[in-house]
């Protein structure tokens, strides 16, 4: 990391989805997550959203499987055409792990 880079953990690029939740545990929006981390994420929605102080998160891996996170908010930045969010993880679990191929079955 450069000396300008202040995140806690190395983040890697991914082109998946984020669904965000409200409260009641309906989806509110459903985004592209842009970069990953233990301990937080980035990701784009074409129209701004208002973000809740806490929500629950859900990331889609091919890699990973599907991982549940409690998060908040801690930057916005709006370009031309998207919203870009950064979150921090409060908790951050798999809940379903990745398919692997184990075979045909007779």
């Amino acid at each position: 990391m450069n000396g300008r880079d202040k995140r806690r953990a190395p983040r890697n690029s991914h082109n998946s989805v984020i669904e965000i939740f409200d409260i009641e545990g309906n989806l509110a929006v459903t985004g592209r997550l842009i970069d990953f981390s233990e301990v937080g994420a980035s990701f784009s929605v074409g129209d701004p959203v208002v973000m809740p102080e806490r929500f629950r998160a859900r990331l889609r891996f091919l890699d990973r499987g599907i991982l549940d996170a409690r998060a908040r908010v801690v930057w916005i930045r709006r370009d031309k055409n998207i919203t870009r969010y950064g979150i921090a993880f409060d908790s951050l679990k798999r809940v379903h792990p990745t398919g692997e191929f184990k075979g045909l079955r007779d």
